[in-house]
């Protein structure tokens, strides 16, 4: 995985005149986050080297989807359901339209809102496997992505810089044991995250280069 150090202007335009209606919008605080934890350490532990260590040792298919989590799985609300409030809807399909054409992308993998204390944790996707984007806004910027180099056995954190991130990477399948892509994210304040898929190499390597300049 790397980070984007400088979001292309015409990118940045869209992702911020989402964000900002986002954040300013009461919807935000009527986003009821699903909380899927035995830990009551505000994730600390399932985001933890201890709870990586322990699912390693565990069956791979078990760990796909993450276990513990406390956030709102907004492409499970909207655009889809129709008893959500109309401009929200209208916004996120507007953002997905643009986003998709911007990056060649084959659909939008997740949008999530993890409020204070807010995480998801270690898992690593092989089930949804694929080149992808990752888009963060943290305003307060007080959070972090965490991920583990499976060949230096290692944990690789990313810091939230205030306002929008942007990293970019590949997410093992099953049938791919040396590329499975361990991760997760802890906040203490307010995020918002998107991911898109990209269907093949060729036209990822074609975003990357026009998604900004990378670290």
């Amino acid at each position: 995985m790397k980070s984007v150090i400088k979001i292309e202007p015409a990118l940045l335009k869209i992702l911020t005149n989402f964000s900002d209606w986002f954040f300013n919008s009461d919807f935000q605080h009527e986003l009821k986050p699903i909380e899927k934890k035995e830990d009551l350490d505000s994730g600390l532990y399932a985001t933890s080297e201890e709870y990586l260590r322990k699912a390693l040792k565990k069956p791979v298919n078990d760990y796909g989807y993450p276990i513990h989590m406390f956030a709102a799985v907004m492409e499970d609300i909207l655009p889809y359901d129709k008893l959500a409030p109309k401009e929200y809807r209208d916004k996120c399909q507007e953002l997905d339209d643009e986003l998709i054409c911007y990056f060649g992308a084959r659909n939008n993998a997740l949008r999530a809102y993890y409020p204070p204390d807010g995480y998801i944790g270690w898992h690593h996707n092989a089930n949804a496997c694929g080149h992808n984007i990752i888009l963060t806004c943290n305003p307060e910027g007080d959070g972090e992505f965490e991920s583990y180099n499976l060949k230096e056995d290692k944990i690789i954190t990313y810091k939230d810089e205030k306002g929008w991130n942007a990293k970019v990477g590949y997410f093992g399948s099953f049938k791919e044991p040396n590329k499975i892509y361990w991760h997760c994210a802890r906040t203490r304040t307010p995020r918002l995250t998107m991911s898109y898929v990209i269907p093949n190499a060729y036209l990822w390597e074609g975003m990357v280069e026009s998604i900004g300049t990378l670290e």
